[in-house]
C-alpha cells in the first residue's frame, strides 16, 4: 500500500558549529500524497537533492520530523525505511547479470529462490525488458535507456513504500530523455507507488510530475501542478524557472478594487492587470515587474499607440512555432525579449525594427525582488 511522505519543518545545516555553516534546507514543511508522483525542482544548489538524501536517511537532518504514512523516520536508519532509490548513475554492478542485479534487494533479504525468480520476472515485464532477461547479460551489454530501466526494477522488487529518483535521466541523450520520462511516468502509475523525482529540468518536472515543489536556497518557493506554476506562478523566480517571462520595467500609476495599472519603462502607454494576475501589493509610484511568457507577447512591422519598438536580433524556427528575439532600450540598459509566434511573418527579418504588443489579460504583476536565480 503506498504511503504519504510529510515533511515537518526540516532543516539541515552542514558544518552547524563551524564558522562558516550552510543552511541547506530551512523549515521545509509539505506533504506528498500515497500514490503521487512529485517533483523536486530547482536550481544547482537549492537542496532537492540534500531532501532526497534525507528522505532515504543518508542524510541526518538538523531539525523537523519526517513520516511515511504515520510513522516517524527522522531517525530510523536508511535499511529499515523500505525505500527504493535509483541513482543518477544507474549503479549497477557490472560483474553481475541483469538478473541478479534486479534480484540483489530480494537476496540481502533472504528472500527464497522461487519467490525471487517469480517477483524478478515480473517487475522485468513491468519495465519491458522480458526479452532481455531471457538473454540475461551483463549491464554493460545493455543501452542506456535499457540499463536505466534495470535499475528501476532493481529498486521496486521487493515493493518499496518510497521510490526515490535523484536525477535518473540525466545521462541519457534528448529524444532518450523523452522517451524514458513516458516509461517512469507509466511504471510509476503501474506500481502506484509514491514516487519522488529530483531534476533540474522544467520541462522533465512538468512532463513527468504529478505535482511539483521548486525551491531556492533551501526554501520551498511555490507547490502545485504543472499547470499551476506555469500559468499562474506567486513571484517571479518561478515564474521565470517555470518556463520563460519576460520582465518589463514598470512603475504603478493606478491602484483599484479590481485592477492595477502600470506603465512599462519601455512604452507610452499604460496597462491594466487583473488583480488576480498581481502578485505583489503596491502603491502608486512604485516600481514592479509586469511579467509575459514569450506566447503571450506579439511582434509585427505594423505601428501602433500600444505597441513597443525593439530591433530583431534572431529569429529561431523551432517546428511548432518561431522565436523572435527582440532587444529594446530598458531604464538602464537594453534587455532581450523572447515573443513566440505561431507562424512566420516573412516582412520581418533580423536587425528589422519591430513594434510589440502584449496581450494585456494575460499578463502578471511581481515584485522585483527576488527574481534571480
Amino acid at each position: 500500500m503506498s504511503k504519504s511522505v510529510t515533511y515537518d519543518k526540516i532543516n539541515k545545516i552542514y558544518d552547524e558549529k563551524g564558522k562558516n555553516p550552510v543552511h541547506a534546507l530551512k523549515d521545509v514543511s509539505f506533504t506528498i500524497n500515497p500514490g503521487e508522483l512529485f517533483c523536486l525542482l530547482g536550481p544547482s544548489g537549492c537542496g532537492k537533492t540534500t531532501l532526497l538524501r534525507a528522505t532515504a536517511g543518508l542524510e541526518e537532518i538538523s531539525s523537523g520530523k519526517m513520516y511515511y504514512g504515520d510513522v516517524d523516520i527522522s531517525t530510523i536508519p536508511p535499511y529499515r525505511r523500505n525505500i527504493g532509490m535509483v541513482f543518477q548513475s544507474f549503479a549497477l554492478y557490472p560483474h553481475m547479470t541483469i538478473f541478479e542485479n534486479v534480484a540483489y534487494g530480494l537476496r540481502v533479504r533472504k528472500v527464497d529462490n522461487e519467490t525471487v525468480k517469480k517477483k524478478v520476472t515480473e517487475v522485468m515485464e513491468l519495465v519491458g525488458l522480458q526479452e532481455e532477461l531471457k538473454r540475461n547479460p551483463s549491464p554493460t551489454g545493455l543501452s542506456g535507456g535499457q540499463q536505466q530501466r534495470v535499475a528501476i526494477a532493481r529498486a521496486l522488487v521487493y515493493d518499496p513504500d518510497v521510490l526515490l529518483l535523484d536525477e535518473p535521466l540525466a545521462n541519457l541523450d534528448a529524444k532518450l530523455r523523452r522517451y524514458m520520462r513516458a516509461e517512469i511516468r507509466r511504471i510509476q502509475k503501474a506500481t502506484n507507488v509514491t514516487t519522488i523525482f529530483v531534476t533540474h529540468d522544467q520541462e522533465e518536472a512538468m512532463a513527468v510530475g504529478d505535482r511539483l515543489a521548486v525551491l531556492r536556497k533551501g526554501v520551498v518557493e511555490q507547490i502545485g501542478t504543472s499547470d499551476d506554476l506555469y500559468s499562474y506562478p506567486e513571484n517571479a523566480f518561478v515564474s521565470n524557472f517555470i518556463g520563460k517571462m519576460n520582465f518589463f520595467e514598470s512603475t504603478v500609476t493606478e491602484v483599484g478594487d479590481d485592477s492595477i495599472t502600470v506603465r512599462p519603462d519601455t512604452a507610452a502607454f499604460s496597462v491594466r492587470i487583473p488583480i488576480t494576475r498581481c502578485h505583489v501589493n503596491p502603491s502608486k509610484g512604485d516600481h514592479v515587474l509586469l511579467g509575459g511568457r514569450p506566447e503571450q507577447l506579439a511582434v509585427s512591422k505594423t505601428e501602433s499607440p500600444e505597441a513597443m519598438k525593439g530591433r530583431v536580433r534572431i529569429i529561431q524556427h523551432l517546428g511548432s512555432f518561431i522565436r523572435y528575439e527582440v532587444e529594446m532600450d530598458e531604464r538602464v540598459s537594453p534587455v532581450t525579449f523572447e515573443i513566440d509566434m505561431d507562424f512566420l511573418d516573412k516582412n520581418i527579418r533580423e536587425s528589422d525594427e519591430v513594434f510589440v504588443t502584449m496581450k494585456e489579460e494575460r499578463m502578471s504583476l511581481f515584485s522585483p525582488e527576488g527574481r534571480e536565480i
